[in-house]
């Protein structure tokens, strides 16, 4: 059985958020239920990622999610490396749709190329092409 990890992030605007990672290449997958999703499955390449609108009702098993609301949007803790082919082109991608990095593309001291984009909802993502 093969492993992966696929992030799943909570958003406060789903439409909002989906467009956003739409610009830098991704596409959805699955969504659900089908009419007025309340998620996406989306990929880019082998990558996938699931996007999530804040829960407004809590179903009984699932108390813990009582408090995301008050973490979506607040900067939140987490920086996710998305591994590419090319970094220039999906740097080029995501500039000319708007998104504006908080790392401008450079090459690390470790080698590769790399820059990081902020989410609408504070997630970071350094995209990263090695050598």
């Amino acid at each position: 059985m093969a492993h992966s990890v696929e992030p799943h992030l909570w958003v406060g605007d789903l439409a909002a958020s989906k467009a956003w990672y739409e610009s830098l290449g991704f596409t959805e997958r699955q969504r659900n239920p089908e009419e007025d999703p309340t998620w996406f499955q989306l990929g880019l390449g082998e990558v996938r990622l699931m996007i999530t609108i804040v829960p407004t009702q809590i179903a009984g098993n699932q108390q813990y999610l009582q408090n995301v609301t008050d973490r979506v949007g607040n900067g939140a803790a987490i920086s996710l490396y998305l591994h590419v082919d090319s970094a220039d082109e999906l740097y080029e991608r995501a500039r000319s749709a708007g998104v504006m990095p908080i790392e401008d593309i450079w090459d690390p001291w470790w080698g590769g190329r790399q820059f990081t984009v902020e989410d609408p909802d504070g997630n970071w993502w350094t995209v990263y092409e090695s050598s």
